[in-house]
């Protein structure tokens, strides 16, 4: 048996249900006599079969699955969250660092300043420019610095040194002695800022890219109309088989009728020959033997009334059943 593809489905709870079954109902009756869809009350069909329990699992692990999609990317987005704040717990002790670190250097470059005074030297003096020469071939001596002496400087070094270093240049020397410790503590913590920055921009970025809680609310949804849309093939599924099953039945309830019908029909025939040989006999019949003859013809007549009451047939079926082959 086809079934059309125009299927309207009935569902709800019970406070719904009545007005929906006889709204079907009267759909059915309306569609049938049309023969162009079919209308479905879902709600007679779940509690027959098993299909409730079916849509309400397919729905728990719809919904389970949902959760997970929801819930994995919460805990991975919780993890960045945790990454960005150590991130920024380091930050906050670089900062510290690299503050007390440029204190100290202040602190330092105003000793020198006091140095420079007390020793009443003048910045462009020759004692000073040698000094910072020499300042200069302590910072070569760091790896970290990157500076390089020419040979000019080196000879020129070579001159200061066999002269001989004043008094006021080797207290100076080591005041920036001290400062290149800090210095270095400047360097290497200003780069360590700066790393923790870009990885805090990076992650920043990347969640704005990705969006993924966003992504796994909409992955979630997909997830759930997808249940939906297979739950209502589902009840479609088996609304088309238990519309088959009830026109199969109606279709056997029909040839049914249609048998006896034919049964009768039969019947009939046999005993309007029957009347119509006894009509031939009894035009030649004395009034004795027709008498014995109609007396004949009652039994007969109450023979197939009984067995008309034994195929429980009424009087319009004996007639003739009009049988809607369209249901």
């Amino acid at each position: 048996m086809n079934i059309q593809n125009n299927i309207t489905i009935f569902t709800g709870d019970t406070a719904g249900n009545a007005q929906a079954a006889g709204k079907a109902k009267e759909d059915q009756i309306s569609q049938d006599s049309r023969g162009k869809g079919t209308t479905i009350y879902a709600g007679n069909l779940l509690p027959e079969s098993p299909l409730r329990d079916r849509l309400q699992q397919r729905r728990a692990q719809a919904q389970e699955r949902a959760m997970k999609i929801v819930g994995d990317t919460w805990d991975g987005d919780r993890k960045i969250d945790g990454q960005i704040q150590q991130s920024r717990d380091r930050l906050r002790e670089l900062r510290s660092t690299y503050k007390d670190a440029k204190d100290r250097l202040r602190a330092l470059e105003a000793k020198s300043d006091e140095w420079m005074a007390y020793y009443e030297i003048e910045p462009d003096s020759q004692e000073q420019q040698d000094l910072e020469l020499l300042k200069k071939e302590q910072a070569s001596q760091q790896r970290w610095t990157g500076i390089q002496l020419t040979e000019e400087e080196e000879t020129k070094l070579a001159e200061i040194k066999d002269k001989g270093i004043t008094e006021y240049q080797k207290v100076q020397l080591e005041v920036n002695e001290e400062a290149l410790i800090h210095q270095k503590t400047v360097f290497f913590t200003g780069r360590d800022i700066e790393k923790e920055n870009a990885v805090i921009r990076g992650i920043r970025l990347e969640r704005l890219k990705k969006a993924p809680m966003l992504q796994a609310q909409k992955q979630a949804q997909q997830v759930m109309e997808a249940a939906r849309d297979e739950a209502i093939g589902m009840i479609v599924e088996e609304s088309k088989e238990h519309i088959d099953q009830e026109q199969e039945k109606r279709e056997e309830e029909a040839e049914a009728i249609e048998e006896k019908k034919e049964e009768q029909e039969e019947i009939l025939e046999e005993r309007k020959d029957r009347e119509d040989e006894m009509e031939e006999l009894m035009k030649d019949m004395p009034l004795e033997e027709l008498s014995d003859l109609k007396n004949a013809q009652t039994e007969m007549q109450q023979e197939i009334q009984n067995l008309v009451s034994k195929m429980n047939l009424v009087a319009e079926d004996i007639k003739g059943a009009k049988v809607d082959t369209n249901v």
